[in-house]
């Protein structure tokens, strides 16, 4: 499985790493990982990203690895570029924002190694595993297979991406391998209480406050089985909270007993409204994502829609419902304005 890459890795020497928008834990976690790794073979490593770090995850990235792709300053770069690994981001370029545009022009050969079921075309080399409960499970595979030592560094990085992506090891997708791919990052430096104060234990009292107003919020539909919430704005502005640090806002429906689905829609700059969905298992939300220009896991997707804050909060409900009431997902049913 890991062969065409290991060889990659032998033979070039210029990498370019790569995520989706709106970079979650697991996607820079696995990005520096990987980057620590080249780096220790002598490799040129740069990490180009289209959005910049949340202000919650700087604490990722102490050694400032973590780059905001900018045309002119990287042209010569992506130019160089022997290996361009996307990570976390199957789904095409688009679901790489501006750097993708710049990257799909590359001649580097480009490797996607992923964990969300998306096509993967764009890629020569694809390595995608639907049932790794983190991208990061398959970095630290092909770090051990390559013969690749886990430092500290990688130790932390991968943990915390582990730890997010499975909502702290509760998600349907842990599994015994995700257990013993974290015991063997313990042993090499994670430091579990740590990590985890470092990211649920560090918000500013802002963006607690608006987890509280999120939460008086929800709208319960469907005899209670999806709650949902859509935040303007102008709400997100007056508790001076960005889109980019509702990381886990999502799921905040789902600590309710009963509910089945969760959605919230946030309202973007540009006329755009980012969706996400979130659901216990028992219905896959991902076929919905799909339709929405977006993509995702069964239990946990999301896309982002130009339109309306109300209107496509509408057309989502509506189509959440459809799912809860047949099992299968059709396209959302349009709302009259």
């Amino acid at each position: 499985m890991w062969s065409n890459v290991i060889h990659l890795i032998n033979e070039k020497r210029r990498f370019i790493l790569t995520t989706h928008t709106n970079p979650d834990l697991d996607a820079l976690g696995s990005e520096i990982a990987l980057d620590e790794y080249l780096r220790s073979l002598g490799k040129e490593v740069s990490i180009l990203n289209s959005d910049s770090v949340p202000g919650a995850f700087r604490f990722v990235d102490p050694e400032r690895r973590l780059r905001t792709f900018s045309p002119g300053r990287h042209r010569e770069t992506i130019r160089e570029a022997e290996v361009i690994f996307v990570i976390d981001a199957s789904g095409g370029w688009d679901r790489i924002g501006r750097v993708g545009n710049a990257l799909a022009d590359a001649q580097a050969t480009v490797v996607c190694i992923d964990h969300h079921p998306d096509p993967v075309d764009f890629a020569h080399v694809a390595l995608v595993d639907p049932d790794a409960a983190a991208t990061a499970e398959l970095i630290f595979k092909l770090i051990t297979q390559a013969g690749g030592v886990i430092t500290p560094t990688i130790a932390r990085a991968l943990y915390l991406a582990i730890l997010t992506d499975t909502g702290s090891f509760r998600f349907p997708k842990t599994s015994p391998e995700t257990h013993r791919i974290a015991a063997r990052l313990i042993e090499a430096g994670a430091d579990p209480a740590q990590l985890y104060k470092q990211v649920y234990e560090q918000y500013p009292l802002e963006r607690v406050r608006l987890k509280g107003y999120v939460l008086n919020s929800l709208r319960a539909e469907a005899d209670g089985q999806m709650v949902w919430c859509a935040l303007d704005q102008a709400t997100l502005k007056a508790y001076g909270v960005a889109p980019a640090d509702l990381d886990g806002f999502p799921g905040l429906g789902m600590e309710i007993g009963g509910v089945r689905v969760s959605v919230l829609c946030v309202e973007m700059p540009k006329g755009r409204v980012k969706v996400s969905l979130r659901s216990d298992g028992s219905v896959a939300i991902n076929g919905l994502a799909t339709e929405l220009g977006g993509g995702g896991h069964p239990s946990a997707a999301g896309a982002t829609v130009e339109g309306d804050l109300a209107q496509v909060t509408a057309q989502v409900v509506a189509g959440v419902k459809v799912l809860l009431t047949t099992g299968q997902s059709r396209r959302c049913p349009a709302t009259v304005p």
